[in-house]
This record gives structure tokens, sequence and C-alpha cells, in this order.
């Protein structure tokens, strides 16, 4: 049963913990209208609590009818003992993986977790659980062994090692990890090879050399690694050399002289693939800004080592002409007068070079009035408030004076006359002082107002031809 936390406790600590009982109580309502009394045991084992049927039955009762009552001990004790099993079984596994030994169940069985909640002992379940993790230990060692391109006689070094740990030596794990690991070891080796363009023929003394160390040799694996990668190493060197320029007869040639297979489509394809990108790149560049260079960039392409391709004008045109219209529009020269950038207008075609002059400069002229309608405003703000303080202080001033007029037993003499009279022309000089703020004010909105409409023209204006 969730337990209520004490009233003492303060409501800043507890709301978690009602969080969580709330939740826990709603997902045991949820099991109990389920009618699932293997779920409902097994959660209970695997939490380490003990069997509590009863309690959970009345629980239940009182919130699903008595739903599912037919079997539910049966039900309840043998999921809990399956939840009990996979509790001890989890820690089990854990500590085997960890290389601990199997000792170190005594440690879980004093732990305060355990002991707080009586948790029932189940030495069975950790021992197989363990068994199952030092198996994971073993095979992951023999893994990392046969990846590193180690012999299987270092199983015996492996098997030394764990009897000075006082560990048990699973032989059989170790070797299926260490035969996963030796075909890892010549994949890898394949792979490497035909990525740094190494003919598979170099096979035959890295195999020489494994079989003196009695490395167990996989060449299967090495060849279908290397079989994979090296027609990426051919698309590699194409996209490479696209922009590098070498040409594809100085690859051959070193491909044959050192007994390297070709593959020429591949390559060609992906040195296509670079060359269309970078014209398209040059394009774009060129666009936004500059004039048309294509010209100039293919007469010297050889000095910056890309190659020209038949599509090269076709590409480099469609990407300067797309960059070149996002550059010579309206709004854009619009920004950069408001920024204060240059704008190449010689770039821009003649019908519209005009044009983004106009908006150029309605840019430079927008910022000037920005800056005169941003004084304007800050004018008004500061306007505003002096006129509602003074309204605030005429408001008091005409209280006070009426408060006097209706106090009958305020005497009537020089000295209070003088005060009315004192009073009378401090309203006087704020309601005089109120008028020309108020003056000052209007005339503020009114420059605010202007500044703002000249903005709004200025931006509107820019689309006129």
């Amino acid at each position: 049963m969730t337990r209520l936390p004490r009233w003492s406790t303060p409501l800043i600590l507890s709301l978690p913990l009602l969080l969580g009982g709330c939740q826990a109580t709603m997902e045991r309502i949820a099991d109990c209208k389920a009618g699932d009394w293997n779920g409902i045991g097994h959660k209970d084992g695997v939490a380490g609590e003990v069997q509590n049927f009863a309690e959970r039955k009345d629980f239940c009762d009182s919130h699903d009818g008595g739903k599912g009552q037919g079997d539910a001990a049966a039900g309840y004790l043998a999921g809990w003992a399956q939840g009990n099993w996979d509790f001890w079984s989890a820690r089990g596994v854990s500590d085997g993986r960890q290389a601990l030994p199997q000792s170190t169940y005594e440690r879980h069985v004093a732990s305060e977790a355990v002991q707080k909640q009586h948790t029932p002992l189940n030495r069975p379940a950790y021992d197989a659980g363990w068994m199952i993790g030092n198996a994971d230990y073993w095979n992951g060692q023999g893994k990392r062994d046969g990846t590193d391109g180690k012999p299987a006689t270092v199983k015996e070094a492996a098997r030394n090692r764990a009897a000075q740990q006082g560990l048990r030596f699973d032989e059989a794990s170790y070797t299926s990890g260490w035969q996963t690991g030796n075909r890892t070891y010549w994949q890898d080796a394949g792979y490497t090879d035909a990525r740094n363009g190494v003919p598979d023929s170099e096979l035959k003394p890295r195999v020489a050399a494994a079989r003196a160390a009695g490395v167990q040799v996989q060449e299967d694996a090495y060849h279908a690694a290397w079989n994979a990668e090296i027609v990426n190493y051919w698309k590699n060197l194409g996209t490479q050399d696209a922009v590098s320029g070498k040409a594809f007869n100085m690859r051959r040639a070193e491909a044959r002289a050192k007994g390297l297979k070709v593959y020429e489509a591949e390559y060609r394809q992906s040195w296509e693939n670079r060359l269309v990108d970078y014209w398209r790149k040059a394009g774009q560049d060129d666009g936004y800004g500059h004039p048309f260079l294509l010209e100039d960039r293919m007469a010297n392409a050889g000095r910056d080592g890309v190659f020209v391709i038949p599509r090269t004008r076709e590409l480099y045109t469609a990407a300067w002409d797309e960059q070149n219209a996002r550059y010579c529009n309206p709004d854009n020269a619009f920004d950069l007068g408001r920024h204060g950038a240059g704008m190449a207008f010689e770039v821009c075609r003649d019908p519209v070079r005009n044009q983004m002059k106009r908006a150029y400069l309605s840019g430079q002229d927008y910022e000037v009035a920005a800056a005169k309608y941003n004084r304007a405003v800050s004018d008004v703000d500061e306007l505003a408030g002096r006129a509602r303080e003074a309204r605030g202080r005429l408001g008091r001033i005409e209280r006070e004076i009426r408060a006097n007029l209706d106090n009958k037993d305020r005497p009537v003499n020089d000295e209070t006359q003088k005060q009315d009279r004192r009073r009378e022309q401090e309203r006087r000089d704020v309601a005089d002082y109120l008028q020309r703020t108020e003056r000052q004010l209007d005339e503020a909105r009114r420059w605010a107002d202007r500044h703002q409409q000249e903005m709004e023209r200025l931006r509107r204006d820019i689309y006129l031809n």
C-alpha cells in the first residue's frame, strides 16, 4: 500500500513523494482493473518486496469489485516468484559482467535496500544470473583479443588471469568471442587496405605473418571487406581529383603499376558529380554581387586545379542568374542601404539598375527617418510622463482648495487669505505648465506620425520603376 507522508513533512519536500505515490497508486488501480494477478505479483517480486497478496487483494477489491479473483492467489504467487528470481538474477548478471566474484552476493544481502524491504533471498537466481554475466565478460575479453589480432593461445593467459583473480574462466564464451573478434580483425584489415588503395595481393605477406604468429587466418572475411570498400576508394579518388587537377589516366597508370583493380565508371561518376557541384557553387558565389566571371574561371581552370565539363556553362549561368536575381532585388538593395553596406549596382542589368539605386538610397533615408521617429517617440514618452505628473499635482491642489472652502471652522484672517492666494497662484502655474506640456505632447505626436508615414512611404516606393 502507498504510505501517506507525515504531516510534519514540509509541503515543498513532500510534493515529489505525493506525486510519486499518486502515480504508483494509479498504476496499481490499472493493474487491478486488468485483473492480471501474475503481473501484480511480478512487479512486487522484481521490486524486491515481500509477498503481500492479502494486502493487494484488499486494495483491488476496493477498486475493481473483485475482478479476476478466481485464481488470484496462484497467479500472484507465480508472478512474485518470477519477479524475485529476476530481482536477484539481474544483480548476478551485472556482477558477472563486471568480473566481480560470486561472493558479492553477500554484499547485496547486507545492503540497506534489501534489509529495509526485507527482500526474500534467492542465491540460486543470483548464481544463474552471475553465470550469464560471467559468460558475457569472457566473451567480451575474447572478442577484444581477437580483434587485436592476437593468437588463440592468449586464451591461456586469460585463464591464468582468472585464476589469479579467483574468477571462474568460461572457456567456451572466450573462444566464441575470440572467433568473432578474429573475423573482425580480418574484415578491418581488408577495409583498411582497400581504403588506402592497397591491392588485395598484399594479403599474402599479411597471411604469412599471421600464421607465423599463430593467428588464425580468415581470407574470405578480408576479401569480402576489401571488395566492398575498393569501389569507395575509386569514388573518393574521383571526388578529390576533380578539384585537384589530377587526371584519371595518371590514376589508372598508378593502379596498374601496383596491381590494383580499376573502377573507371565509378571514378568518373564521382568526378563529374564533384565538378557539377563546383561549377554550380562558383555561379552562386559570383552571382551575389559579382560580375559574370565564367570566361575567366574557365580560362583559369587549369591553374585552379579544376576541369571544364560540357555542362559548365549551363550550371554556372543558371546559378549566377538565380543569385543575381536575389542580389538585384529592391528588398535586398533597401536592406543594404539601411545597414550602410556597399552595393555593386553595375552587376545589375539595365532595366533594374536605377530601381536598385533608388531602393538603396531609400534604405539610407529610411534609417534617418527611423532615427527621427525614435527620438520623437522618446519625446512623446517623456512629455506624456510630465503631463501625468502635472495632472496629478493639479488634482491634489484643487482638492486642497475645495477642502479649505468647505471647512466652516477655518478662520478667516490675513494669514489664511495669503495661503489661499499662494495656493490659487500655484494652481494657475501648474495649469499653465500642463497646458504647455500637452501642446508640446501633441506636437511630438504629430512629428512621430510624420516620420512614421515617411518611413512607410520610403519602404513602399522601392517597388516603383
